[in-house]
């Protein structure tokens, strides 16, 4: 490997977008030069690039630049004209000259012997390793750490890949369809972040014609053995006190990266960190997630990201326009990267469907599709060609892969199975608020459905504080995974609670969930809509029986309820969880509103339990235990009166 300069800054985009490196300024038209110069440029403030970098701006209305037009850069006691190397309907771009220094300029439009002058930009210029073009490659680069090239880097547009050679120095032939390019993170190595979120992406301008950079600097790191904290749903929006009660998840996850320490440690979104509508309606965006997430976590740990449906931009019509500003803002819609013996890829598995004349600011013309595509089957069958069976394969997606019955959820199911065969494969999703576990051992895949970090979109939080539910019943929280090598193992973590709050017992004997006990003050509607969805618990019922709901349960798992020293039966039913209907739909049928049908109890199917017991006076002791040995118990003296607060 050769010895290589030390780079003066980080870039942060090699094709400089509008909003990405600077505030952007309204539209102006400058006086001065000649009147067939009409022009209205986007421009901005300040630019951070090197010598070669492409320079976008806006331009409206039809009215930049035209061909044979050039950029003319006035400093101080320098000059420099610039092709304009892209030309669109709607923007242009040119390069940083050679020979260019830091320092304010005037940016004028030049069309022969005319000029016009648009405003002024800081440029602050830096310094790298000269590395020649090479012919039919139109994106290229260099990887390294310490001033040395790194070899072997996976280097990726989303369709095409490449690695970097002995040099750290890598050339992609692309076609700028997804208009960015990311590095696939080596094992052993972190990028470089802004704040939390790591940067391994750069921006494109989308045009394959011009000839574009993009350098990734890389800190050498151990991690083979590390934690993942895996988040579902966040659903951030300014709303139902979200910001206060997100701060009392990321006061949780803060000590958990305390107590893990000096380990290393990392964490990764599953999707929904957002709310599309609310980008609009609040004024709170994924700018306004990063920022907050930024404010929040601590520790230095990096967050990853997937996209969700609420992460797309559903005001723009089909697919490809929704994703635009997560790709700016956040991440690549689907990528990968590596941390220890560990590969994981990252999928957008949702695909918009809605059209133009559909978006409505009410967002009466969303719609979407729970689909993988393509072109994501076939660069991740690329990426997976650099990465030997003997490592661990953790794929995440924010809609289910599998439904809790364990069929088919998503299109392209079956290709994705192709590909993880021969790896020990976790698939991670979320989207639907609950919990659930597939052990598709067939096919070496365990399928994990995550639940929720906002539980049921910050609603039980905000009529009882400190309450924080999913619709199943399982508290919002998260997931510590301990990847150790290629060991892998995992525990749910409520938000505000012990890992031993693995599940909870109701006292059917003392339930009775009537209108008139949690919602005294609903409609007659109201009442009778209350009393059908909580039909299973409305009547009184002195069987003694005793139901159980263990919120992350497998089938590695085992049970066993005494009472008086005799094992009892248990069995699975399918019921809603009592304390969900009366934390949620109870309160808001009380406050005389309807229940969002998104948001209501859903029915499990598969994590709560229950037994009959000889008397309502017994008292029942409950010892369960998880595929890895821990175990959780409680002695549950009966009878157990139901309430709210008995149980927040």
């Amino acid at each position: 490997m050769n010895r290589l300069a030390v780079f003066c800054g980080i870039l942060l985009g090699v094709a400089i977008m509008i909003g990405a490196v600077s505030c952007e300024k309204d539209p102006v038209t400058e006086p001065g030069g000649s009147d067939d110069l009409s022009l209205l440029v986007s421009m901005v403030s300040e630019v951070e690039g090197a010598e070669g970098d492409v320079v976008t701006l806006k331009f409206y209305s039809g009215k930049g630049p035209k061909k044979g037009d050039m950029v003319v850069l006035k400093g101080a006691s320098s000059e420099f004209r610039c092709d304009i190397v892209s030309l669109k309907s709607d923007s242009f771009g040119f390069k940083i000259p050679v020979g260019m220094k830091s320092g304010r300029y005037n940016f004028y439009i030049a069309r022969g012997d005319q000029s016009k002058m648009l405003g002024e930009i800081e440029f602050t210029i830096e310094k790298r390793v000269v590395i020649a073009e090479k012919e039919g490659y139109n994106v290229y680069g260099l990887i390294s750490c310490g001033g040395v090239g790194v070899e072997g880097v996976v280097v990726s547009d989303g369709i095409e890949t490449t690695v970097t050679d002995k040099d750290g120095l890598y050339y992609l032939k692309s076609d700028e369809y997804n208009k960015f390019v990311f590095m696939s993170i080596p094992s052993g190595y972190e990028a470089a972040a802004d704040g939390v979120i790591p940067k391994f992406h750069k921006l494109l301008d989308g045009d394959s014609n011009t000839t574009e950079r993009a350098d990734w600097t890389l800190t050498k790191v151990d991690n083979a053995n590390h934690v993942m904290y895996i988040l579902g749903d966040m659903h951030l929006a300014n709303r139902t006190k979200d910001l206060s009660q997100f701060s009392d998840f990321t006061y949780d996850l803060n000590e958990q990266i305390k107590a893990n320490s000096p380990k290393k440690q990392y964490a990764l979104t599953l999707g929904d960190m957002s709310w599309d509508l609310y980008w609009y309606q609040n004024k709170y965006d994924l700018y306004s997630y990063t920022t907050t997430l930024n404010s929040n976590v601590k520790g230095g740990v990096q967050v990853f990201h997937t996209i969700g449906n609420h992460d797309h931009d559903m005001m723009e019509g089909g697919d490809y326009n929704t994703v635009t500003p997560f790709k700016a803002k956040v991440a690549p819609n689907y990528y990968s990267f590596n941390i220890g013996n560990v590969h994981y890829v990252v999928l957008d598995n949702i695909l918009c469907t809605n059209t133009p004349a559909a978006n409505e600011k009410d967002g009466s013309g969303r719609s979407y599709k729970a689909s993988l595509t393509p072109e994501q089957i076939s660069w991740m069958r690329k990426d997976l060609s650099y990465v030997d069976k003997s490592k661990v394969l953790v794929v995440t997606m924010h809609a289910q892969m599998y439904n809790e019955t364990g069929s088919q959820n998503i299109a392209y199911c079956s290709d994705l199975e192709n590909l993880c065969a021969g790896y020990e494969t976790h698939v991670m999703s979320a989207h639907t608020h609950v919990i659930w576990n597939n052990d598709m051992a067939a096919k070496n895949i365990f399928h994990h459905n995550s639940g929720a970090v906002c539980g049921t979109w910050w609603w039980t939080g905000n009529y009882t504080s400190g309450l924080y539910l999913c619709k199943d019943g399982s508290p919002a929280g998260y997931y510590v995974y301990d990847m150790n090598g290629t060991d892998v193992k995992w525990r749910f973590k409520p938000t505000g609670k012990d890992f031993s709050h693995a599940f909870r017992t109701y006292d059917r004997n003392e339930i009775v969930l009537s209108a008139k006990n949690f919602a005294p003050k609903a409609s007659s509607s109201g009442i009778t809509a209350f009393e059908k969805s909580a039909s299973s618990w409305v009547a009184s019922d002195k069987n003694n029986y005793v139901y159980f709901n263990v919120f992350d349960y497998n089938a590695s798992w085992t049970i066993e309820v005494t009472e008086n020293g005799k094992k009892l039966s248990h069995e699975v039913v399918k019921v809603k969880d009592p304390l969900h209907l009366v934390a949620y739909e109870a309160q808001r049928y009380n406050a005389g509103a309807t229940p969002t049908s998104d948001f209501a109890a859903r029915t499990v199917s598969s994590h709560i339990f229950r037994v009959k017991a000889s008397s309502s006076t017994s008292t029942l002791e409950f010892k369960i235990t998880d595929g890895f040995g821990n175990v959780y118990t409680e002695s549950m003296a009966r009878p157990k009166k139901f309430s709210i607060a008995a149980y927040k």
